[in-house]
């Protein structure tokens, strides 16, 4: 897919080979960046993973997701990630989709700063669910914007950005997270080229942006008299914004029995797919669900 309206002037030939670590928790995102700053003649001497919490539901990043020669380092807590960060020396680092907020120590331990790849148009959608907010809200496009880290979370100064179209095709984080990569990669010459030249990029506007949080218990039940194209939002937005440690949903009741809904369609599927629901507006169907106890 192509990335829409961008900022950035396409390659840099003129940035010399960094050192550059990188900051990400899974197997969906530390290799395409891996590769991303290896084609473009960047060293990557270690990824910064995260420590498997009991809850976690999915795969965390670990050794054999990663190409021959870079490190996996996993810290026991956020406060050492400055110090594995300082032990591999590293002009820069990039990260996307850390789980925690990294402290002042890490963001400033590389030689030339840290950036984050966040998955909007900054202000807009600051915080850790900014796609499935964009779903909830209807958008039709998000931003990918690449920033300098600072002490607080989303606010650091932009050094690139982009839009691209937000897929009403896709139902999963792994899903948008193939698009945003893409046109992040597109955009790491020209951050990576900003970096090397000490430039402090642009401050973020001082309009409120928003604070794109997890979904709460306001949003986790379905509810059938609601318009179906209500509901049918509903459910892609809770798929997209992935695993929630606190919150389940979308919680339906379908014959007395409680489902977590995974996947919907407004459009009529072949004979003998889906349940349908007659719902307050309309019908939808139930392709996909899993039963709760």
């Amino acid at each position: 897919m192509t990335a829409l309206a961008t900022t950035h002037a396409g390659t840099t030939p003129d940035t010399p080979p960094l050192r550059v670590a990188v900051v990400a928790a899974l197997p969906q995102t530390a290799p395409p960046l891996v590769e991303a700053l290896q084609a473009l003649g960047h060293q990557v001497p270690v990824v910064i993973g995260f420590r498997r919490p009991p809850d976690w539901p999915g795969h965390v990043l670990g050794e054999h997701d990663l190409p021959p020669g870079v490190d996996l380092a996993i810290p026991s807590a956020p406060e050492r990630v400055g110090e594995l960060l300082r032990a591999y020396c590293p002009d820069a680092a990039v990260s996307y989709g850390y789980p925690r907020r990294l402290p002042a120590a890490a963001v400033t331990a590389p030689r030339l700063g840290t950036v984050n790849c966040h998955p909007s148009d900054l202000p807009a959608y600051r915080g850790p669910n900014p796609v499935g907010w964009a779903v909830r809200n209807g958008e039709r496009e998000i931003g990918v914007t690449w920033h300098r880290m600072d002490a607080e979370l989303d606010t650091g100064a932009v050094l690139a950005r982009t839009r691209i179209p937000l897929d009403p095709s896709v139902w999963s984080f792994t899903g948008v997270n193939t698009l945003v990569l893409k046109a992040a990669a597109a955009m790491l010459p020209h951050v990576l080229g900003r970096l090397a030249r000490e430039e402090a990029g642009e401050p973020q506007t001082a309009e409120a942006g928003g604070w794109a949080g997890f979904f709460g218990e306001d949003y986790a039940t379905v509810d059938w008299s609601a318009p179906a194209a209500h509901i049918h939002t509903q459910v892609r937005a809770w798929n997209i914004a992935g695993h929630h440690p606190r919150c389940e949903g979308p919680v339906a009741v379908i014959d007395g029995t409680r489902w977590r809904l995974r996947r919907t369609t407004l459009d009529r599927p072949p004979t003998g797919t889906g349940r349908r629901i007659a719902c307050g507006t309309g019908d939808l169907w139930v392709l996909a669900a899993d039963p709760l106890g």
